[in-house]
């Protein structure tokens, strides 16, 4: 793997903990640091707690140890160098006034798993979600997940009720396709914006930038939607602990609350400022981790979101910042909560395989609009991601839920057919398009898609123009209260 994070030598620092201000006699580590952990392999390690201020601390590992002093707020950090994977159970040790020795812990692949409700949505008994019992022949010993203020848990009939669907499924392949122990850190809230998981400075900037109003569009009398809320109570207390990169599952909040137009910008600084603070917290070179996310499949009414809006902003959205990955799952929606989330993992994990672990024999996405040339009153498209190529769901050349539109933004239905590795749209009623869109709100909501690549993967929906979408000022209280009642009745 091409990572250059396998390049910096093994480096002592002292820095702030996150999230920590206290000073304590005895050497404590967040709960993070635990039994059963897996620790990424092959970059650098942070390990990081508090102590007695200018305390000497050692960090002993895999042959590897080293030392540091606490600062004069009692606070320190020290780094691992590039760990080698290991399958066999070690013993971490970090030694002060006292010692504490974490056991049990396994070297692999390691993973942020982070979003909304569908992020959240968990193996629950009651709602007949459950894994496969044949999933459990294989060896699932090495196979791990840390959740909100819990340890490590081992995958297991036990445990499942506690495990996020998208993250098992994603974190399965993995494991199965590596053979290398794994490791999910699942951190998630239901009903919650993009704004909720940045910094709450960092937030303040991104809508200052983009000119959204000062409530969001969004009631902001619930802690939980407010920006920075999950980022201070989920996300501060892991930085900068070492992970391969994160897959992400929201969207929806935004979309009810009229912020989906923004959503490229919104999620490429998301992404950027996370990258940025691990690299901060962990004084690495800037960082790139990959970051891989659901295109949110959701098509509900026109008067309950910017659903078309937000699937084209999360598009844009890659070409905005490096390392990124979508994966389009229009076909298995369009339910706010679709029940079943397994290709949604699965095609996350297409991502990862393909990108970070460099499987070069897959295909990693469905086709992605590249580049639209007008001639005339036919508009030619071609694509990214063609694989074996172009085909329709209907199994014929003809395409359905295309449109094209004029100078004055009227769109009308549209032939279109597959030709080669391209595909051709033309309208009696336009002739003279500029723009063309495809799946942007179709008559029935439904699962349904016309065009595909040969692996079988949907082609995202997208749209070429920049028309801003009608707003009514977002999220009314009776709209608000509303969901939270359906948000109670759908809580794992």
């Amino acid at each position: 793997m091409n990572n250059p994070l396998k390049l910096i030598p093994v480096i002592v620092l002292i820095v702030a903990v996150a999230g920590s201000g206290q000073t304590h006699g005895d050497i404590r580590l967040p709960a993070i640091f635990a039994d059963n952990m897996i620790l990424q392999r092959e970059m650098p390690v942070p390990i990081w707690g508090t102590a007695k201020p200018g305390e000497i601390v050692t960090v002993s590992f895999a042959g590897q140890s080293v030392s540091g002093k606490a600062d004069a707020e009692g606070q320190w950090l020290l780094k691992l160098g590039p760990l080698e994977t290991s399958r066999d159970k070690q013993t971490l040790t970090i030694k002060g006034t006292n010692e504490i020795s974490l056991k049990n812990i396994l070297v692999g692949e390691v993973w942020l798993c982070s979003g909304q409700s569908n992020m959240a949505g968990t193996f629950t008994e009651s709602k007949g979600r459950r894994i496969n019992p044949k999933d459990f022949e294989a060896d699932y010993s090495r196979f791990r997940f840390n959740g909100h203020n819990k340890g490590w848990d081992t995958v297991s009939h036990k445990s499942q009720n506690r495990l996020s669907m998208v993250a098992y499924y994603f974190g399965k392949d993995l494991y199965r396709e590596l053979d290398v122990p794994v490791g999910l850190i699942t951190r998630y809230n239901s009903g919650t914006p993009i704004q909720a998981w940045m910094p709450k400075e960092a937030a303040e900037r991104i809508r200052t930038k983009l000119k959204i109003p000062l409530n969001w569009r969004d009631p902001q009398d619930k802690e939980p939607r407010s920006p920075g809320f999950q980022f201070d109570e989920k996300i501060a207390p892991i930085v900068p602990f070492a992970f391969r990169g994160v897959i992400w599952y929201q969207g929806e909040r935004n979309a009810k609350s009229e912020t989906a137009f923004e959503y490229d910008q919104l999620l490429a600084f998301h992404i950027k400022t996370w990258r940025d603070l691990w690299a901060k917290h962990a004084k690495l070179d800037p960082l790139s981790f990959p970051f891989y996310y659901i295109q949110v499949p959701t098509q509900e009414s026109p008067t309950t979101g910017e659903w078309p809006w937000l699937r084209d902003r999360m598009r844009r959205a890659l070409d905005l910042t490096e390392n990124t990955g979508m994966a389009v799952c229009y076909d298995h929606g369009p339910s706010l909560h679709p029940d079943n989330k397994e290709p949604f993992g699965q095609r996350l994990a297409l991502l990862a395989l393909a990108n970070e672990y460099e499987r070069k024999d897959i295909v990693p996405s469905g086709p992605l609009i590249d580049k639209v040339i007008i001639e005339g009153d036919k508009a030619t498209l071609s694509f990214h991601h063609v694989g074996g190529g172009l085909v329709s769901k209907s199994g014929d050349k003809t395409l359905k839920f295309f449109e094209l539109a004029g100078a004055d933004g009227k769109y009308a239905p549209a032939y279109a057919q597959i030709e080669g590795d391209t595909v051709t749209v033309q309208s009696k009623a336009i002739p003279k398009p500029l723009y063309v869109r495809y799946l942007f709100r179709k008559p029935k909501p439904n699962p349904d898609v016309s065009l595909l690549n040969a692996e079988g993967l949907p082609a995202s929906s997208f749209m070429t123009d920049n028309f801003i979408p009608k707003r009514n000022g977002g999220i009314k209280p009776a709209e608000a209260r509303r969901l939270e009642r359906e948000k109670a009745k759908t809580k794992d």
